[in-house]
């Protein structure tokens, strides 16, 4: 009888938690809910999701897409993907739904579970009018190494949406070990677009592949208000030009106190990787 009472109370809290998250879709404590129900895969868990992809309510199967997306179990302490082949083709079923809210959660949980043969609707879908599914699909895409991933990314990192283009560029530039002119081509584009980390992305991804004039451009940066892109340039270029104006960076940085913090853990590999035997402040 206990193991009877404790399946039932399971059972219900899995159904508390849907409610939740059917409820709260847009809000931290749905978002809550569908983690915990993330990390509870089982073929029973499976099988509830399968059953709420099925329903009449949209939310109820965007919330079902979500779970799918990151169904984990522990594994010998560790969390591990659980059943990849059934929650991808749910995936996939999720990017034909009638609601774009359910359209939106399988573009995102093919990003975390990429399926090569969802490249092409992902790729109609650059182009969506809602610049929320652009912006989705450009996070998706970064875990794509399709070729057809690269020219999507090339096209959403011309965008009209500012945090559109800021992820195609990372995608494009950092995510990516591709080096061909085209992607070259967007990222030195970007170098020039008007907003900052669009701007610093491309910076980043054109340093990665020592780009012709690239150093002098990082070195122009290199300012007490410079940003971490300029310091995660500097580090993937590791040119001995620019140990000198990382070093005065250095100095500037200790008269204003600045001894701490991530931006002054990165200066200090950034003059590391370009030569410097670094001091003990």
């Amino acid at each position: 009888m206990k193991r009877i009472a404790r399946y039932r109370h399971r059972a219900r809290s899995d159904a508390r938690l849907l409610r939740r998250a059917t409820r709260d879709w847009h809000a931290p404590r749905g978002w809550r809910a569908i983690e915990e129900l993330q990390r509870r895969g089982s073929p029973d868990m499976l099988t509830q999701i399968a059953a709420w992809a099925r329903s009449s309510n949209a939310r109820r199967r965007a919330v079902a897409i979500s779970v799918a997306a990151q169904l984990m179990r522990r594994i010998d302490g560790a969390w591990t993907p659980f059943a990849e082949d059934e929650t991808q083709r749910l995936l996939l079923q999720g990017l034909s739904d009638a609601h774009q809210d359910v359209v939106r959660a399988a573009v995102a949980g093919l990003g975390h579970r990429p399926h090569g043969e969802s490249v092409e609707a992902l790729l109609k879908l650059a182009s969506h009018p809602d610049e929320r599914m652009r912006w989705q699909v450009a996070v998706a895409l970064g875990s794509y190494e399709e070729p057809e991933a690269i020219a999507g990314l090339i096209a959403l990192s011309a965008d009209s949406s500012d945090e559109v283009r800021d992820w195609a560029t990372f995608g494009l530039g950092t995510l990516r070990t591709d080096d061909t002119p085209e992607i070259r081509a967007a990222l030195r584009r970007n170098l020039e677009d008007p907003d900052e980390d669009v701007r610093g992305e491309a910076l980043v991804g054109l340093a990665r592949r020592h780009d012709d004039g690239i150093v002098e451009r990082v070195m122009a940066r290199l300012t007490p208000e410079c940003h971490l892109y300029e310091l995660d340039a500097a580090v993937a270029l590791a040119d001995p030009r620019l140990l000198e104006p990382l070093r005065k960076l250095e100095a500037l940085a200790r008269e204003r106190g600045v001894r701490d913090g991530y931006w002054w853990e990165e200066l200090r590999e950034a003059t590391a990787a370009s030569g410097a035997t670094g001091c003990n402040f």
